[in-house]
């Protein structure tokens, strides 16, 4: 498994036509590649002075057993130095929720049909200091590893 830098067109059309998010000019983000093939990919904008927002966009689930959440929650917390992840996902669809939360997102917020009308958007957070993925060792920058 390779982790590196969403950085050509390639990429992109993967990860937006899976996350349902658009490009701007703030747009970072790390894809997980196995054997000449996409298998998982975050997106990171709406950048603030202390938070970011995330898409994410996972084929194979085995990335996270080979360090996909550490690389790219290093990065996020440590590496750009944020304090909170934001998520934000229409309350129909329960597998993101459900893998949000599995990651450690909380719901705090739901914007009454945010999404359309009868879909709320649940907006869900992550706290550096509640990061389950992040170790003490964990202040140099990963963006590029192989594991």
């Amino acid at each position: 498994m390779i982790f590196k830098a969403l950085n050509t067109e390639e990429e992109w059309l993967w990860v937006a036509k899976r996350a349902n998010c658009n490009y701007c000019e703030d747009t970072k983000g790390i894809v997980a590649w196995k054997d000449g093939s996409i298998q998982a990919a975050i997106v990171l904008d709406s950048w603030s002075f202390n938070a970011v927002t995330i898409h994410i966009a996972v084929e194979n689930p085995l990335v996270f057993k080979h360090g996909f959440a550490e690389v790219c929650f290093v990065y996020i917390f440590n590496t750009c130095d944020k304090g909170v992840l934001i998520g934000i996902t229409p309350a129909d669809n329960k597998t993101a929720l459900r893998f949000n939360r599995k990651i450690g997102l909380t719901e705090i917020y739901r914007v009454k049909d945010g999404y359309k009308v009868g879909v709320d958007y649940v907006v869900q957070e992550l706290r550096k200091e509640d990061c389950k993925y992040l170790r003490e060792s964990d202040g140099q920058e990963i963006y590029a590893r192989s594991a």
